[in-house]
């Protein structure tokens, strides 16, 4: 359904993990998993971005970079710190 919403989702990044697709459900660390093993990542060369903390925590567990989100210029701010902006 979230490719069917937004299918700029599918040439925005090389890769998306959909949770129903997975049966998965964040912040259960395999979710972030599925995507590190399926393109061949270190989870520490991954940022995750998300409002909720509980989940922004389960990236943090997983070994991700993670920021949660509280508005564009805080997020933007955040970004250019990790200088991936």
């Amino acid at each position: 359904m979230a490719k069917e919403l937004h299918p700029e989702l599918t040439t925005a990044f090389e890769d998306v993990v959909v949770s129903s697709h997975e049966k998965l459900i964040k912040p259960d660390r395999q979710i972030y998993e599925v995507l590190t093993d399926r393109n061949n990542l270190r989870p520490d060369e991954c940022t995750f971005v998300d409002d909720s903390p509980k989940n922004v925590e389960g990236a943090r567990l997983a070994g991700w970079q993670a920021l949660q989100f509280v508005g564009p210029d805080e997020l933007r701010k955040s970004l250019k710190e990790l200088e991936l902006l």
